[in-house]
């Protein structure tokens, strides 16, 4: 047996396609990861952090271009949540929030920067009927929650004008609501498997040009 031919048959040389394989997978791995802690890094700092124990929160949902939105009062399982808790609206645009009934009163109040007063406050009720609207005529980011459910997370954002939010997303269509819109989870769950999908091809491919001992070469 030649030299050459003993080299394309050692295990060593077939060990370097095969590596290079996992190592590929690992490096795809952790991008993934990265992607996801970047994420959840910036839903933390997103508003001063205001965001950061709000479950349902996933980024801005742009509503821009829309003369009125609505929001929903009371969303999730126990009614904790606002859906979407975060908006970006035109100046000019009306917010309505619509009440669901759900786990009992609830309502809309904004949290001004220092002592100042309210730009916006509703009445706590629990009725699924019930309605506040305002509208939105200055740029500038309102912060608002549920009274006696802010520290359960019941929090929401109105970005007016701009936002520095790193996760703004696009609206769905139809409807105002955020059931149609592209969720930061759902990109990272689609970045990974094409990742994934490149990485099973790389693997088919060193281990088709890296054949085993009892596999010779062909001419």
């Amino acid at each position: 047996m030649s030299e050459s031919q003993r080299a394309r048959r050692s295990p060593s040389a077939r060990g370097d396609g095969s590596t290079l394989g996992r190592r590929t997978f690992l490096r795809v791995g952790a991008g993934g990861a990265a992607v996801a802690a970047t994420a959840d890094s910036a839903a933390a700092q997103s508003y001063g952090g205001w965001m950061a124990d709000v479950s349902n929160y996933e980024g801005t949902v742009d509503y821009t271009g829309r003369e009125e939105v609505s929001v929903s009062v009371g969303a999730g399982e126990d009614g904790l949540l606002f859906d979407p808790p975060a908006v970006l609206v035109d100046p000019g645009t009306t917010v309505v929030w619509e009440w669901t009934g759900t786990g009992g009163a609830r309502g809309v109040v904004h949290d001004p920067d220092g002592d100042g007063e309210p730009a916006f406050e509703s009445e706590v009720v629990d009725d699924a009927a019930h309605t506040f609207s305002y509208e939105f005529r200055e740029s500038a980011t309102f912060r608002y929650y549920s009274p006696d459910h802010r520290n359960d997370g019941m929090k929401g954002v109105v970005a007016v004008g701009s936002t520095d939010d790193a996760l703004v997303q696009p609206a769905g269509d139809g409807d105002d609501g955020a059931g149609g819109s592209l969720t930061t989870t759902d990109l990272v769950v689609a970045v990974t498997a094409v990742a994934l999908g490149v990485v099973l091809v790389l693997m088919a491919a060193s281990a088709a040009s890296n054949p085993g001992p009892d596999r010779p070469r062909s001419r």
